[in-house]
Order: structure tokens, then sequence, then C-alpha cells
């Protein structure tokens, strides 16, 4: 006897559908989102620092950073924000691990090609990876979080004003 993990995301079907038989074979777990947006900071923030600790690579990675990323997540997978602004979900997976994989890259980031420490712009920039992926129409979704929302929060706080200025990275 042998045991089988396979994980996949609801939008996501693959190449190929699964056969209903194959299907047939396999208990089904849907584990949804985390909604506590402190809970996934924390989560986000751990596996983040785990991963550049592994890579050997001393990027400072300042909370409020990591919570520009989880509360950009956490906005565009619910389709609305704190502030009660609705926004268009885009069609890709917005998981708590696309949020880890967007924080290590923007730490590499920060580290090889920056002052060793996490900005907003080294987010923006790996944003393009996880958002735009799968559909060219998530494009303009994105781009009406930051023309919207982004901007907003720009008026108030400098770290969301240099966010939006890095939306350069995302629309050129």
């Amino acid at each position: 006897g042998f045991n089988i993990v396979a994980t996949a995301n609801l939008r996501d079907r693959g190449v190929n559908e699964m056969s209903s038989a194959l299907k047939r074979r396999f208990n089904f777990e849907t584990v949804f989102p985390i909604a506590d947006k402190q809970m996934e900071l924390q989560i986000v923030k751990e596996q983040t620092d785990m991963l550049l600790r592994d890579a050997e690579v001393d990027a400072q990675c300042p909370p409020d950073v990591l919570d520009l990323l989880v509360t950009t997540f956490h906005d565009l997978r619910n389709g609305r924000t704190t502030e009660g602004t609705m926004v268009e979900k885009p069609t890709t997976i917005m998981s708590t691990a696309e949020a880890v994989a967007v924080g290590f890259s923007a730490g590499l980031d920060a580290y090889y090609f920056g002052e060793g420490t996490l900005q907003g712009e080294h987010i923006a920039r790996q944003l393009v990876g996880t958002v735009l992926k799968d559909n060219p129409e998530d494009a303009k979704k994105l781009k009406h979080y930051f023309d919207v929302v982004v901007k907003a929060r720009g008026r108030k706080h400098k770290l969301w004003s240099d966010y939006y200025k890095a939306r350069k990275w995302l629309f050129s």
C-alpha cells in the first residue's frame, strides 16, 4: 500500500480534466483562504523569513511592507477593501502560498537588486508573476485596483504612495 497526496486549485483545471474514474479514488478536501488577515500576515512573515534564511539571503522584511502585500491579496481575493470599495477579483488564485511566493521573490529582488530592505516596489514587481499569469483580463483588474485603491491609500500613507508609483513595473 501507498498513498498519493495531490493538490489543485479549484479554478485551475490543469492541462487535462481528471477522469471521473480517477476522481472516485480520491478524497477531496477544500481548504479555504485564510479569512483572518493577522493570522495570514503572521504565516506570510514566518514563511518568507524562513525561505530567505534557508537561501542565505539577509533581506529585511519590514512588517508594514508584508502587511501591504497581505492587504493587497485580501482585497483582491475578497473583491472588497476594508474601506468598502468594491474591486473585481482576478481569475488567478490569490492564496497564502502565492503571497509567500511573492514575499520571497520580493525579498530576493530587494537583496540582489536593491538595498536589502523589502519595499513596495519589490512587491509590485513580483505581483506580475502571480496576478497576471493566467488571464490577460486580470491586468485591467489589477490596474483598476492600483488606480482606485492604492492611489487613495497613497494619499494617506507614504508606503502606499511608493507602492502606487511602482505600478510602472506592472503596466509597461
